[in-house]
C-alpha cells in the first residue's frame, strides 16, 4: 500500500524489526512469537544482528528459506541497539514499501493479537505516528523500563487506569510501531547513541510532529534478565552493565536539550546530580567510586553531544526541511 495515510487498516501492511546481539535462543523465541501473529498484516520481519558470536549469523542465514518474510542484515560489526534500530528501519524504508514498522529488541516475545491491537489506533486516530504495547515482565508485573509516558505527566492513567488508548510523549522498543510517514518525517533513530535512551529520544521525536499512545491491551512479555528501574545506577549490582551508564547520562542530556525547553534541561541536570549524591551518600551502594566517575564522565560528555538526524531515501522523497532545525 505505501501510503502516507492508510484509508483502510485492516489492508495495512507491518514490517517487524528485531535487533539481536548474542542471545540466540531469546531471538528464536522472538521470531517464533512473530510468525504466531493471529494478524495478516505483518509482511516482513527483518533481522538485524550486531555481529554475533554465539551462532546467531548461521541460525538467522537460513530462516529466509524458511520463512520468505525474512530479511537479514549481518553488521560488521556491533553498533548497538541504536546503531541496530538504525539500520532496521533504514531497511524498512528502503527494502520495503510496508506502512508500518513494528520496532523491538530481540528478548520481545509479543503475544498473538500484539500487533492487531496497536493498529486499532488508527482506526481511532489516523493521523497517529506510533502506538507503544503494554510491556510486562516474566512475573505479569510491569516492565519498568518499558512504561509509556503519558502525555500530561498523569502516570497513573497508565499503571492504574482502564482507557485502552492513551496519549504518550515517548516510549521504548519493546513493542512499539511507527508510521512510515512519521519515520518519513523525523528520520532514523541516533546510531550515535549506541545503548539506552535512542528509542526515548526517537520516539519524542515522532511525538513532537504525531499523535503518539499507549496501548493497554497490546500485551508484550520483556523476557530480560532483571527487572529495574530505569536509569538507577545506585542499585546497578552487575559490574559488567557500569559502561553503560555511561551513554545514559550523555544520552538523557541530549534528548533534553532537544526538547526545546531549558526548565527540562536543568531538571535532566538536576537528576544527574540527584544520582550522584544517590552514588555518594546511600549506604551499601557497590563500585561507588567507578559510578561516581561514570557521571561525571557521562554528564560532561552530555553538555557536548549532539549528533545530527540522519534520514533513509525513500520513494516519496518526503521529508520537512525544518525538522532538524525544529528539533535542534
Amino acid at each position: 500500500m505505501s501510503k502516507l495515510f492508510i484509508d483502510d487498516i485492516s489492508k495495512a501492511s507491518v514490517s517487524a524489526v528485531v535487533v539481536t546481539y548474542n542471545r540466540l535462543e531469546l531471538l528464536k523465541q522472538s521470531v517464533s512469537a512473530l510468525q504466531n501473529q493471529h494478524s495478516q498484516t505483518l509482511k516482513h520481519i527483518i533481522i538485524i544482528n550486531g555481529a554475533s558470536t554465539d551462532g546467531t549469523k548461521k541460525w538467522i542465514e537460513q530462516e529466509p528459506k524458511k520463512d520468505d518474510k525474512i530479511i537479514v542484515l549481518n553488521l560488521p560489526k556491533n553498533i548497538g541497539g541504536a546503531g541496530g534500530f538504525n539500520q532496521g528501519i533504514r531497511a524498512f524504508i528502503e527494502k520495503t514499501n510496508d506502512d508500518f514498522v513494528w520496532l523491538m529488541d530481540d528478548d520481545s516475545l509479543v503475544t498473538k493479537d500484539s500487533l492487531d491491537r496497536l493498529l486499532e489506533v488508527w482506526k481511532v486516530d489516523p493521523a497517529a505516528g506510533m502506538a507503544a504495547s503494554h510491556d510486562i515482565w516474566k512475573d505479569g508485573t510491569w516492565a519498568n523500563m518499558n512504561m509509556a509516558s503519558p502525555l500530561f505527566s498523569d502516570k497513573i492513567k497508565v499503571y492504574y487506569g482502564d482507557q485502552p488508548f492513551v496519549r504518550i510523549k515517548h516510549s521504548t522498543f519493546v513493542s512499539t510501531i511507527v508510521s512510515r510517514m512519521a519515520v518519513l518525517k523525523v528520520g532514523l533513530p541516533q546510531k550515535e547513541y549506541f545503548i539506552w535512551g535512542d528509542d526515548i529520544e526517537y520516539t519524542q521525536r515522532v511525538t513532537h510532529f504525531f499523535p503518539g499512545f499507549f496501548v493497554r491491551n497490546s500485551i508484550v512479555l520483556h523476557a530480560s534478565g532483571q527487572n529495574p528501574l530505569p536509569g538507577d545506577i545506585s542499585g546497578e549490582n552487575d559490574k559488567q552493565r557500569l559502561p553503560r551508564y555511561l551513554n545514559e547520562f550523555r544520552n538523557r542530556l541530549c534528548t533534553s536539550r532537544r526538547r526545546h525547553s531549558l526548565p527540562k534541561y536543568l531538571k535532566t541536570l538536576a537528576h544527574n546530580i540527584f544520582d550522584l549524591l544517590k552514588v555518594i551518600l546511600k549506604p551499601g551502594v557497590k563500585f561507588r567510586i567507578a559510578k561516581l566517575g561514570i557521571i561525571i564522565k557521562g554528564t560532561w560528555n552530555g553538555f557536548f553531544f549532539n549528533p545530527p538526524i540522519e534520514y533513509a531515501d525513500s520513494d516519496y522523497q518526503y521529508r520537512a526541511e525544518v525538522t532538524e532545525k525544529t528539533w535542534k
